[in-house]
């Protein structure tokens, strides 16, 4: 059930991060940094036992939430992205403790899987209009991402 509720808080906060850098045009790094922030205040507290955790897998989809629009083109292609993370956090969360910059490679791994997937089965356009976030608020009034 821990597994389920990490990759469930992975989902949501990659896709989060994606809200907030590319369709309410805050950038990638204010994007990043409110849900990881707000991750690490709220989840350990409110969560004793599994807090922590849920703030890290939060991070590190935060991370792969940072990808630009032209990659990952909508919610439903960012939701595989950060469940991705959130199965690589899983796997290798206890692996090479203490090593910096481990968060950002499982989710730069992610990004990288998911644009391979892309290539490799010719999907490279992939369009759910169905969760298309440009749906919700519009055609992204233009804004063109330079991260």
């Amino acid at each position: 059930m821990d597994e389920l509720i990490l990759l469930l808080v992975a989902v949501v906060a990659g896709m989060t991060t994606y809200l907030v850098s590319n369709h309410l045009n805050r950038g990638t790094v204010i994007g990043s940094a409110i849900v990881t922030l707000v991750s690490g205040l709220i989840f350990p507290h409110f969560f004793p036992s599994l807090g922590e955790q849920m703030a890290l897998v939060a991070a590190c989809a935060s991370y792969a939430g940072m990808i630009s629009i032209e990659n990952a083109l909508n919610l439903f292609e960012m939701a595989i992205i950060s469940l991705l993370a959130g199965i690589l956090y899983l796997a290798a969360s206890s692996a090479y403790v203490g090593i910096g910059g481990k968060l950002g490679v499982m989710a730069a791994i992610s990004c990288f899987a998911w644009l391979g997937f892309k290539k490799i089965f010719g999907i490279e356009h992939l369009n759910q209009k169905h969760l298309s976030i440009n749906k919700i608020y519009g055609d992204n009034g233009g804004h063109k991402d330079e991260y």
